[in-house]
C-alpha cells in the first residue's frame, strides 16, 4: 500500500483563533516588579501588567471570581476579585492578530464483517453485502470524505497455515478439532452441527457421534452410519477426511494489520479501497473478539504515529460472536473498553445490520458501543434501506467525530503560547450570542450538562498538548453547527464556584 503525507483539512466547523493581549481600556499601572494577581471577576478582566499599583476601575467588588494558581491551569484556585496587580479596570479588551486554525485529523479503521450471513438476501433486493459496500463506496467517494484517513480489514481471516482437509485432530492444531465427530441433537438444529471429541463436549445428555455423508447426496451430512439416509439419499458412509472445525484466526495481530493501510481519502485512495471490496467474498464465521482487537490494536499504533490526529475504530458487522473468546456481549464490551481506556485512547463505533428476528442483537452492539465510548450502535433494520442508513451512520461518524477535537493554535513568529491563557468559545448556528466553553482540567472533570474542554496532554505536567478536546455534552452542542473560537491572551476561564 502507498503512504500518503498529504492532508486536506476537514471543516464541518468553523473556526477561528484570535491572537491577543488582555488591557484595562481606561486603567494604568505603576511601580515596580509586583506580580499581577489570579483572581478575575465575572465584571473584571485580568491584564499582564506588573507593578504594586491597581487600575482606577478595578477595586473590590461583590462579585467572586475563579482563577489559576500561579502553577498554571492544572491547579484551580478562588477567591475575591481584587484586581490588584493586573492593570485592568471595567471588561477585558482583547483585539489582536486573526487566524484560521483546524480541527484535528480524523482516521478511521474499519473492520467489515465479511461472514457467510453478509450474503443473505433483502426484502428490497441484493444481499446485505452489496446494501453495506455500496454504501462504503458512496462514502469513499463523497466530496465530503476528501482528506478523511481511512483504512480497511474483514472478518473473519482465515489461521495461518491451515490445512485444506484433514485426517486427525492432530493436523488441525489450533484450528481443529477436524470436524469427524458431532453431537447429535445439533443435527436438528438450525445453527448447525456442533463438533465434538467427546460426549463432555455436547450439552447434557447429550452424545457425540461419528459424522457420515450420504451415498447419493454428498452435500447430506448424517449421524447414523450403515443406515439409511431420507429421502433416498442413500447409505450414510463415515467420514474419513474432513475440515477443520475453526479455521478463522483469533489473532489480534492478524486483524491489526490492515488490509489497505490508513491514507488520507483521496481519488486514488478511494479506488484502493474499492478495488479491496470487490476482491473479498463473504464466507465464514463472526470472531468478533479477535477482529476487534485488532482493529483497537491498529488504530493505537497510528495515533502514536500520528499524535496529533484523533483516531477511531469503526465495527460493522451483521452477526453475533460466534468465533473467537469471548462471545458474550460484556466480555466484547470489555475489549472496546480496554480501547478506550489507553493510551493513546481509541474509541469504537458500532453499526449493526440485523433482521427483526436476531433477539439480543440490539442490546449486544449497544452494549459493545457504550465500551467503546460511543454510547449507542448506529442499528440497521433488514427491512429499510440498508444502503441509505449505512452511509447516513457513516457521515454521522465522520461528523461526531470532528466536533470534539481541535488542534492547539500555533503562536505567531516570535512568541510563545501560555496554556493558561487559551478560552473556547462557541457561536450557535441561529446567531446567538458567542457563550465561553469553561476549561475543566481533565475529562474525569468533565459536567454531564455543561460539558467543559481540556488538553489532551495537562501543561501543567511538563508534556505539550496537542489537542484541545471537549466534554462529551459540549460535544453534542458542536455538532449541531456554528463558529468555535479559541482567544488567546486572555486568562483561561473555569466554571465558577457555587
Amino acid at each position: 500500500m502507498r503512504n500518503r503525507s498529504t492532508r486536506v483539512a476537514l471543516a464541518a466547523t468553523g473556526i477561528s483563533v484570535i491572537f491577543a493581549a488582555c488591557g484595562g481600556s481606561d486603567s494604568s499601572v505603576s511601580g515596580g516588579a509586583g506580580a499581577g494577581g489570579a483572581g478575575a471577576g465575572a465584571n473584571a478582566s485580568s491584564g499582564n501588567g506588573s507593578g504594586n499599583g491597581s487600575g482606577s476601575g478595578s477595586g473590590t467588588g461583590g462579585d467572586t471570581s475563579t482563577g489559576f494558581g500561579t502553577d498554571g491551569p492544572g491547579e484551580i484556585t478562588t477567591g475575591p476579585s481584587s484586581g490588584a496587580g493586573e492593570g485592568a479596570g471595567g471588561g477585558a479588551s482583547c483585539a489582536g492578530e486573526t487566524k484560521t486554525a483546524e480541527l484535528v485529523p480524523l482516521d478511521l479503521y474499519i473492520m467489515l464483517d465479511s461472514s457467510g450471513s453478509m450474503r443473505d438476501r433483502l426484502a428490497t433486493g441484493g444481499s446485505k453485502w452489496d446494501a453495506v459496500t455500496d454504501a462504503l463506496e458512496a462514502f469513499f467517494t463523497d466530496p465530503k470524505s476528501e482528506g478523511l484517513g481511512v483504512g480497511l480489514q474483514y472478518f473473519p481471516l482465515l489461521n495461518a497455515d491451515l490445512p485444506t482437509s484433514c485426517r486427525s485432530n492432530e493436523e488441525c492444531g489450533v484450528s481443529g478439532p477436524c470436524a469427524l465427530r458431532g453431537c447429535r441433537s445439533s443435527f436438528e438444529s438450525r445453527a448447525g452441527i456442533q463438533v465434538c471429541v467427546a460426549d463432555s463436549d455436547c450439552p447434557d445428555g447429550d452424545t457425540c457421534v461419528d459424522l457420515g455423508v450420504c451415498s447419493q447426496n454428498t452435500n447430506t451430512i448424517c449421524g447414523e452410519i450403515g443406515e439409511r439416509c431420507p429421502g433416498r439419499a442413500g447409505t450414510c458412509n463415515k467420514l474419513s477426511r474432513s475440515t477443520c472445525a475453526h479455521p478463522y484466526s483469533c489473532v489480534t495481530e492478524d486483524y491489526a494489520t490492515p488490509d489497505v493501510a490508513i491514507a488520507p481519502l483521496d481519488a486514488a485512495w478511494a479506488d484502493e479501497l474499492i478495488g479491496s471490496i470487490s476482491r473479498t467474498f463473504p464466507d465464514g464465521g463472526t470472531p468478533t473478539a479477535g477482529a476487534l482487537s485488532g482493529a483497537i490494536a491498529q488504530a493505537r499504533a497510528h495515533a502514536e504515529a500520528n499524535p496529533t490526529h484523533r483516531v477511531v475504530t469503526v465495527l460493522a458487522t451483521d452477526g453475533m460472536p460466534t468465533e473467537c473468546n469471548p462471545t458474550s456481549a460484556d466480555g466484547i464490551a470489555e475489549i472496546a473498553a480496554g480501547g478506550l481506556s489507553g493510551s493513546p485512547s481509541i474509541s469504537t463505533f458500532v453499526i449493526g445490520v440485523f433482521g427483526r428476528d436476531d433477539d439480543g442483537a440490539q442490546d449486544t452492539m449497544n452494549r459493545i458501543a457504550e465500551g467503546g465510548g460511543t454510547t449507542s450502535a448506529y442499528f440497521i433494520d433488514t427491512s429499510s434501506d440498508v444502503t441509505q442508513a449505512f452511509l447516513d451512520a457513516l457521515s454521522a461518524i465522520r461528523g461526531t467525530s470532528l466536533a470534539c477535537e481541535y488542534q492547539v493554535p500555533a503562536p505567531s513568529a516570535g512568541q510563545t503560547l501560555d496554556y493558561g491563557t487559551l478560552n473556547v468559545q462557541h457561536t450557535p448556528p441561529e446567531g446567538a450570542d458567542p457563550s465561553t466553553i469553561f476549561y475543566v482540567a481533565s475529562e474525569a472533570r468533565c459536567d454531564a450538562t455543561a460539558g467543559g474542554w481540556y488538553y489532551d496532554i495537562d501543561p501543567t505536567t511538563g508534556g505539550t498538548p496537542t489537542k484541545i478536546v471537549m466534554c462529551p455534552a459540549t460535544c453534542t452542542r458542536f455538532q449541531a453547527g456554528g463558529q468555535v473560537q479559541l482567544q488567546v491572551g486572555c486568562k483561561t476561564e473555569i466554571p465558577p464556584v457555587n
